[in-house]
């Protein structure tokens, strides 16, 4: 017996099986339920995370949106915590403006990233509009804008994000609360749970017809992710991508 999770976000399946407490391998004792250490625990946060931002990613956005880094220049980064805050709320305020003088909907999801050595950007997966005119928003440093994807797969985008935000928990703690900020606006796809009487799900996965893996959750293993969880239990991950007609 084992889990399936089955999150459809946008134009992927975003897939986990898993045996777990309740659910493990035919045959095989119980473990006891581990008692975490902070930092296993933290591993099994950062990991839900970067699956449930993936989904997010998914859902919301396109290959007409943008990923913005807003970066300060060295003699225009701000004080203190209190002092970004405030500038990444004008600059939050700003885009709501242009984008309802264009006619436009805002959608975001942003994440700061401040160094051990003081650098700081503002990374910000943002809705489409015309590029050109986001320059305009931003007077304390530079403007990186790419292109996202048309293939509707961000789960590498999610993976940096998560990165950003670790780099600055590090740092300091307090500047942001959770590893990412998205629009209120936002769908949040829920997964589909289910319990999976057969023994153990099969290591060799089937690419349903029209849909293929994703080879950037695990490029080295055909874009499927084999792993152990922290209680000792295995489980994979990999996420399909519908294929355009």
């Amino acid at each position: 017996m084992y889990m399936e999770s089955i999150c459809r976000a946008g134009k992927t399946k975003i897939v986990w099986k898993y045996h777990c407490y309740h659910a493990g391998k035919p045959g095989e004792k119980r473990k006891k339920k581990a008692n975490k250490t902070k930092e296993s625990q933290q591993k099994v946060n950062d990991r839900q995370t970067e699956r449930r931002l993936t989904g997010i990613l998914n859902e919301n956005f396109d290959g007409s949106s943008w990923y913005v880094t807003w970066s300060y220049r060295e003699d225009l980064r701000p004080k203190d915590i209190e002092e970004l805050k405030l500038q990444i709320s004008q600059l939050l305020r700003d885009l709501r403006k242009l984008y309802k003088k264009e006619g436009l909907v805002l959608k975001y999801v942003w994440t700061a990233e401040v160094g051990k050595r003081g650098a700081v950007h503002i990374h910000m997966v943002l809705s489409g509009i015309d590029a050109r005119k986001l320059r305009g928003v931003w007077k304390y440093g530079y403007v990186t804008m790419k292109p996202m994807d048309p293939s509707g797969q961000y789960s590498r985008l999610a993976s940096y994000f998560l990165k950003y935000f670790q780099k600055t928990r590090e740092t300091d703690r307090q500047i942001q609360k959770h590893a990412y900020n998205p629009s209120r606006n936002l769908s949040r796809p829920e997964p589909r749970k289910e319990k999976i009487s057969a023994g153990t799900f099969r290591r060799k996965v089937r690419e349903p017809k029209g849909w293929y893996i994703d080879k950037q959750v695990a490029p080295d293993n055909g874009g499927i992710r084999y792993g152990i969880t922290e209680d000792g239990y295995e489980y994979i991950y990999y996420i399909l991508v519908k294929e355009d007609p």
